[in-house]
């Protein structure tokens, strides 16, 4: 995947400018005295810019060097981190709030598994995750046997999730509260990009 990631974000489409409304609507619900908040997997770093806005001291994860280098290249104060391979170099209860948008469903399960158990780990006791993660009734990624056949993607590993499996993924949070949304790509109607995004609480 990481050489699929590092092509991606060298193309202009993939420089995304402006938050996913379901995150801007999430992080009302979020309350925590503690404002250190990690974008993990951030990308093209849209969503850097929410949590600055939010008053959080934002650090930045990705798997990706080419990721990581453009948004270097922005002179942002956020902390950045090449997170290509666990472990992960957080702190155990260093943040307030995770977020985690398009990431998991882009491993294998028992990876998802592992870079959840680490995430956990790092967020402070009562602290939020807020994630999206694509649904099983996606058509947009083309998945054959865990490959991608998605033109800007294709040869990378992607999975979807059913409802009940992201239950379970997300069974060690508690006060979860989950979310569906579903759109169409500009001129094909007939696909479908589907994610659930959701709610998770660190136990206090």
């Amino acid at each position: 995947m990481k050489n699929v990631w590092d092509h991606h974000y060298q193309k202009d489409k993939s420089k995304l400018s402006y938050p996913d409304e379901n995150l801007v609507r999430l992080l009302s619900k979020v309350s925590h005295t503690n404002k250190q908040a990690l974008d993990f997997g951030t990308g093209s770093g849209r969503h850097i810019y929410l949590l600055l806005d939010k008053g959080y001291t934002v650090s930045a994860s990705d798997s990706s060097s080419e990721s990581i280098a453009q948004i270097k290249n922005q002179n942002l104060p956020v902390q950045l981190y090449h997170t290509e391979s666990l472990p992960y170099p957080f702190s155990e209860n260093q943040f307030g709030l995770i977020v985690s948008w398009g990431v998991f469903h882009y491993n294998q399960r028992e990876t998802a598994k592992s870079m959840l158990k680490e995430l956990h780990s790092s967020l402070d006791k009562g602290g939020y995750l807020l994630g999206s993660i694509r649904a099983n009734t996606d058509t947009h990624l083309k998945i054959d046997s865990g490959e991608m056949n998605l033109q800007d993607l294709k040869g990378g590993y992607a999975e979807t999730y059913e409802l009940e499996d992201l239950k379970l993924f997300l069974s060690g949070f508690t006060n979860v509260e989950i979310g569906y949304s579903e759109r169409t790509p500009l001129g094909k109607l007939e696909e479908r990009i589907c994610h659930w995004f959701f709610l998770a609480q660190k136990k206090g």
